[in-house]
């Protein structure tokens, strides 16, 4: 969601770190991460007119694995309505990426689509990156920590191929780095408002996908696998608007 304060509270036991790819940040490991503050409306007015927190470059999960994540996120996620489920690998992301053509489809006009040039930009910083499987981890989620009264609750991609993936998509939009934050991939389930709500709700999103998977081995890990296939431009025409697809690129595709 968006961007995050300085201070990440791990609920999770430190996992021996992974060594991250060129140019994306370092991962969690025993120490704290660093994370800038939330964006809100006025940091919003301070974006470069070429960017805009109204579009994102996403990864969505499958629908098959969402409803344990929904079953929390509708309780304890104030951005609920305006978000699908996702991990964000550009956002803010290019301001006004769509066009409307001049046609119509029966009664009613063509819906907006992705700019060629967007689209062509896309498809070549994906092609050379293979589809990839992965899995959201539940058994310790991760944490932000914005302030003491403000935590966000993250369940962490158990693969570094989402750091490579949004590296090179990075280097073919350096324009959309406006603030320079290193990357920490995460698909975040709710808010807290104090470091024993978030392990609590780390406990809650835990629960949901333990009882979505029902007679799981008890000797792995908790976890909603995820064949990685797919990055989806996304867009919303007002800040209280709910993002929707504008627009899919396959990986590995010329």
């Amino acid at each position: 969601m968006e961007r995050c304060k300085p201070i990440a509270v791990a609920l999770r036991q430190a996992r021996p770190p992974r060594p991250a790819p060129p140019a994306t940040a370092a991962r969690r490991g025993q120490g704290s991460l660093t994370r800038p503050q939330t964006p809100s409306l006025t940091m919003a007015a301070r974006l470069p007119p070429h960017l805009s927190h109204k579009s994102a470059l996403a990864l969505l999960p499958p629908s098959t694995i969402v409803a344990p994540i929904e079953a929390v996120r509708r309780v304890h996620d104030r951005h609920f309505a305006r978000w699908p489920p996702h991990i964000n690998l550009i956002y803010p992301f290019l301001a006004s990426p769509s066009e409307v053509e001049d046609a119509q489809q029966g009664d009613h006009p063509l819906p907006p689509h992705l700019k060629e040039g967007i689209l062509l930009r896309v498809q070549k910083a994906v092609k050379e990156i293979n589809p990839f499987h992965m899995s959201l981890l539940a058994d310790s989620p991760g944490a932000f920590s914005h302030s003491k009264r403000s935590k966000t609750v993250w369940l962490d991609p158990s693969s570094d191929s989402v750091s490579q993936l949004q590296a090179a998509l990075q280097a073919e939009f350096a324009e959309c780095d406006a603030n320079g934050r290193p990357f920490t991939p995460h698909l975040s389930v709710g808010q807290a408002n104090s470091d024993a709500g978030a392990r609590k709700l780390g406990e809650e999103i835990k629960t949901s996908i333990s009882e979505f998977l029902g007679n799981h081995p008890t000797d792995q890990p908790i976890a909603l696998g995820w064949y990685v296939d797919t990055v989806y431009v996304l867009e919303r025409k007002g800040f209280h608007d709910r993002f929707k697809i504008l627009g899919a690129v396959e990986l590995g595709k010329e």
